[in-house]
This record gives C-alpha cells, sequence and structure tokens, in this order.
C-alpha cells in the first residue's frame, strides 16, 4: 500500500507539472493598443519569473487563424477586424497555482493597454481539487497500513526475542554494551527489511505487468525521467527504515527490561 501511495504520488506530480507547463494566461489587448507597446510588454514579461515563454499574436494573424477554422471569410462579412492583438503567457513550472495566477492577472489589468487577462481558473482548479482529494484518501489508507504493518513487525520481534532474554541478559552481566547486544538483531532486521522491499517491488511490477494495458499512461509515466528508479529507491528506504526502527525498539525493551521481569 505504501508503494501503491507512491506510484501515485509520481503520477500526481508528473500531472501536475505537466499540465502546469501547458498552462497559458491570455492577456488581451485593448483597440488602441500600438504594437510598439505590446512588443515592449512582451519583452518585460519575458523577464518575469513566472513567464516561460510569451508569444505575441497580432489582429491579423488572429483573424487568419480564425478564417482557417471557420473556412470562411468573416472579415467581409463583418467589415472589420473584431479580434484583439494578445500576448500568450506560457507559465513556469512552480507558479500554477490559482493564488499565484490571480496576483499576475491582477497586475497585468493595471496596464492600460491591456483590456482583459484570461486563464483556465475552473480546469486549474478541478485538477488541483482532484489530485488532493485522491492523495488525501490514499494517504490515510497507506498511514493505516503502515500502522499496521509497524505493530506486526514489532510483535514479531518481540516473539523472537522473547526466547533469547535470558542471553541479552547475560551478555549484559558479562558487560556487553546496549550497541553490541543490538548489532545482531538489528542486522537481521534490516536484512528481513530488504527482502520486504523486494517482494512488495515485485508485487507492484508484477500487477502493473498484469494491467499493463489499463495502467499504460502510469507506466510510461513511471518510465519517464528515471520515475522507476525514484519508487524502487523509496520502498527500498522506506522497508528498510520501518524494520530497523521496529527492530531497534523491540530490541531496546528487552536490553531494558528489568531482571525480576525476565519470568
Amino acid at each position: 500500500m505504501v508503494g501503491a501511495l507512491f506510484i501515485f504520488l509520481l503520477v500526481a506530480n508528473a500531472v501536475t507539472k505537466h499540465f502546469n507547463e501547458q498552462l497559458t494566461v491570455q492577456v488581451m489587448m485593448a483597440d488602441n493598443a500600438v504594437e510598439g507597446e505590446v512588443l515592449k510588454l512582451k519583452k518585460k514579461l519575458e523577464g518575469e519569473d513566472y513567464t516561460h515563454q510569451v508569444i505575441y499574436l497580432s489582429k491579423e494573424e488572429a483573424a487568419q487563424m480564425m478564417q482557417e477554422e471557420l473556412g470562411e471569410d468573416f472579415l467581409g462579412f463583418l467589415g472589420y477586424n473584431p479580434l484583439p492583438a494578445s500576448l500568450d503567457i506560457q507559465i513556469e513550472n512552480g507558479f500554477g497555482s490559482t493564488e499565484s495566477l490571480e496576483a499576475i492577472r491582477t497586475e497585468l489589468q493595471k496596464n492600460p493597454i491591456v483590456d482583459e487577462v484570461v486563464y483556465q481558473k475552473g480546469l486549474l482548479q478541478q485538477v488541483n481539487e482532484n489530485i488532493a482529494k485522491w492523495g488525501l484518501g490514499l494517504m490515510i489508507i497507506g498511514l493505516l497500513f503502515l500502522i499496521i504493518a509497524i505493530v506486526l513487525i514489532v510483535n514479531t520481534i518481540e516473539l523472537a526475542i522473547f526466547s533469547q532474554r535470558f542471553l541479552i541478559k547475560s551478555m549484559q552481566l558479562v558487560g556487553a554494551t546496549h550497541w553490541f547486544i543490538q548489532k545482531p538483531f538489528l542486522k537481521r532486521g534490516l536484512w528481513y527489511g530488504f527482502v520486504s522491499s523486494v517482494f512488495a517491488l515485485a508485487i507492484l511490477f508484477g500487477l502493473l505487468y498484469y494491467f499493463k494495458t489499463d495502467l499504460q499512461d502510469v507506466i510510461t509515466i513511471l518510465q519517464d525521467e528515471q520515475r522507476f528508479l525514484v519508487l524502487i529507491g523509496l520502498i527500498s528506504i522506506t522497508g528498510l527504515l520501518i524494520s530497523w526502527l521496529a527492530t531497534a525498539y523491540a530490541v531496546r525493551r528487552f536490553v531494558r527490561l528489568d531482571s525480576s521481569k525476565l519470568y
């Protein structure tokens, strides 16, 4: 379950990054805006931290694109060009939140040559809300299974150590340090953590392979930017860390146990 949560977080991060890279703020120019002033604004926007790229679309270019889409000469019918010149700002990753975009929109609206600033606010909110909702649900489930796993590991290790409690106490009586006593148990715990990580990865990769047709998009995302390696690292570290902490806690209880309670 923790591995499945990691997969979701990696995919959600990739989707959010891709969406932010495609996010565009469209700045509509006023009818009386001079092309020189628009190009000056374009140059200024290109120097902003939130800007990835700025594309200038003149009134004539906008009209030509509209004619190609409609397949007819609407200018001849109307007798004038109603389309404004515009600047399409591609937003840098990290500035795609609603708060950041609203701040950008408010600042741009103050410019006298700007008529309107628009972006896909509803779609942005929907994507962020869906990711947050699914992430919270999986996080709760993953945390629940993680707690259950830790409790089971601790109890299992305590049962394994219980039969050696007299040996532990004898080692303490002859001067063995806590670290010397704990070391073999911790090594065994790390080995079990490694085996459990391999087992978890085998199950996850087996499920991804079995449902490769349905999960093709997920697999493609994990293959990009070495996310599979990141997933393997996260699961391995989690398995080793959980086993090490659980083993250390269980052994420490018996190391510090009073001799009168051994029986």
